[in-house]
């Protein structure tokens, strides 16, 4: 059973919302959206005058490089809607009295037959025609999960957190507490992870060339190898850790290999597993040139607010580049 704010308005994304109740059945896998004296627009968004809800989360970051360099990822502010949130309804302190008055508004009915009263402190506010009453409203459109998850969230959210708030000229709109859960999904959203640059030996001097049947060490040429973005709304903070864990290469004429990390810069006497063997020149391919496939896996986890919270799902980036690759020729002599 959904909470007592929520009540049937249309066929679109699921929407909760705190001026009118009734009892419903359990959420269907495709429910219909639920709201309150806001309009459904066709998307099931809710419209509620000026005041849309928005909230503004500062991300910034910071980065290290396979040389060891750290490096900064300056801030930003990005505008989300979050999935509960605080709209304009438009009425007036005065406009809203009324409509108390004369019966036009009513609280509906919650699960258990309960009335619903009208905003605290109304009267209050009954010969204000400037200042604006601000509800909320639940939209399954803005929650990452699935919606047995989101109800509870809604639930939670209006039983806790959510109050009606009368907003006069100047002041700021409500801002609800974002928690750390939905911060994280803005902070993996804003994650951008580089495309792979490479370096290889040997590389003859003019073209680069590389040599049939001698391993070719390859190596991220001191790119990033760790990444963190932090996003922060409130008193909340979620971080979210990227690592590169390891490399694939591919390319014709050469047998494929996966490494761990990022490879190592080859200096004498050092060793890698990370090299390609090819086994023909790339004499016969367009351009004289071997298209070489490179491909970074990275390991990403989370916290909030500094505790922990475990891995999210693993990201690939990927890119190509074309390597010349050049018989040596011997003389033989008797």
């Amino acid at each position: 059973m959904l909470n007592r704010h929520g009540i049937i308005c249309g066929a679109a994304a699921l929407l909760v919302a705190g001026l009118a109740a009734l009892a419903v059945p359990p959420a269907a896998a495709d429910p219909a959206p639920r709201c309150g004296i806001s309009s459904c627009d066709d998307e099931g968004g809710a419209e509620g005058g000026s005041g849309d809800g928005s909230i503004t989360i500062l991300v910034w970051g910071s980065g290290t490089t396979g040389g060891g360099d750290g490096y900064e990822i300056p801030g930003e502010s990005v505008v989300v809607l979050p999935p509960c949130r605080y709209f304009n309804t438009d009425w007036s302190g005065q406009e809203y009295y009324e409509m108390v008055q004369s019966g036009e508004w009513t609280g509906g009915r919650g699960p258990d037959g309960e009335s619903i009263p009208p905003y605290p402190n109304y009267e209050a506010y009954k010969d204000d025609t400037e200042g604006r009453w601000w509800s909320g409203v639940c939209s399954s459109a803005d929650y990452d999960g699935p919606i047995d998850d989101f109800i509870e969230y809604s639930n939670d959210w209006f039983e806790n957190e959510f109050e009606p708030v009368y907003v006069e000229p100047g002041e700021a709109a409500p801002v609800p507490p974002i928690p750390p859960e939905i911060l994280v999904q803005v902070a993996y959203d804003e994650l951008e992870l580089p495309d792979p640059q490479i370096a290889w030996n040997p590389s003859r001097p003019g073209d680069g060339a590389t040599v049939v049947n001698l391993p070719t060490w390859l190596w991220l040429d001191d790119g990033p190898v760790q990444l963190e973005v932090h996003a922060a709304a409130g008193e909340n903070e979620a971080r979210v850790d990227a690592t590169l864990a390891g490399m694939n290469f591919s390319a014709s004429d050469a047998a494929p290999v996966s490494c761990a990390g990022h490879g190592v810069e080859w200096t004498s006497g050092a060793t890698s597993d990370c090299a390609l063997t090819f086994t023909r020149s790339s004499a016969h391919l367009p351009g004289a040139v071997t298209n070489v496939l490179a491909e970074s896996e990275w390991t990403i986890e989370w916290a909030a607010n500094g505790v922990p919270q475990g891995p999210l799902d693993p990201q690939t980036t990927s890119a190509t580049f074309d390597l010349p690759v050049a018989e040596v020729q011997t003389v033989v002599t008797r």
